[in-house]
């Protein structure tokens, strides 16, 4: 049998919860939560939420291409933690239907109070919707993948960046999901994702050193 490791070793970000100003809200922050995301399909259905705004089952079906029978137990789950509400009911004839939106927006993971594998977790999960969504496109072909109108690319981008320039990478990321999240669909737009991880790269002690080395102004021989 397994023995758990000590607390002491379970990897964190941070050792407690920091405080929010008021109004600062959409922090997912609970473990029920975080349980709930590492399903593709209720992030999926998150997303689509907080992109689109309140929506019927068959409404949201349409939207993430799976059949509405199948999301009402992943509903369930997202209302019970507290992720997404019922806003209302829409009526169709002699039917009314329950109207589901995100309980707050912009949803987003508060790392400083989750454990580091479960942040990993979601963000695994949200790279394999991401996988799906690229291999689906690039089987089906019929898009663009050059120039301004460029609606598919996958890239690994390394570097050796400055302060300043990690600023500016979050200002870009920033903007980059103000514009996904325009609340769509409408006419003349198009369904797309973005995936993408920023993060520090974990490199060799040898290349560390090797690097400071070269930083250091090479010193004059004695004469």
């Amino acid at each position: 049998m397994a023995t758990a490791r000590p607390a002491s070793r379970r990897p964190r970000f941070k050792a407690e919860i920091k405080a929010r100003p008021a109004g600062d809200r959409g922090w997912i922050r609970s473990a029920s939560q975080v349980r709930a995301l590492v399903s593709p399909a209720r992030q999926e259905i998150v997303d689509a939420l907080d992109a689109a705004g309140p929506c019927s089952v068959s409404v949201l079906a349409s939207l993430i291409g799976r059949a509405p029978d199948g999301l009402y137990f992943h509903l369930r789950r997202l209302v019970s933690c507290g992720l997404i509400k019922e806003t209302g009911r829409t009526q169709q004839g002699r039917h009314a239907w329950a109207l589901y939106d995100v309980a707050e927006r912009p949803v987003r993971l508060d790392y400083d109070a989750l454990p580091a594998d479960s942040v990993a977790a979601v963000i695994a999960a949200a790279m394999r919707l991401g996988m799906r969504d690229f291999k689906r496109a690039v089987r089906k072909g019929g898009v663009t993948v050059r120039g301004n109108a460029r609606d598919l690319w996958g890239a690994r981008i390394k570097g050796w960046i400055t302060p300043h320039n990690i600023r500016r990478i979050n200002e870009v990321l920033n903007e980059l999901r103000d514009l996904m999240h325009n609340r769509g669909p409408a006419k003349g737009t198009k369904a797309m994702s973005i995936s993408f991880i920023l993060a520090p790269a974990d490199l060799p002690d040898r290349v560390a050193n090797a690097v400071n080395g070269a930083a250091r102004p090479a010193r004059r021989p004695n004469k």
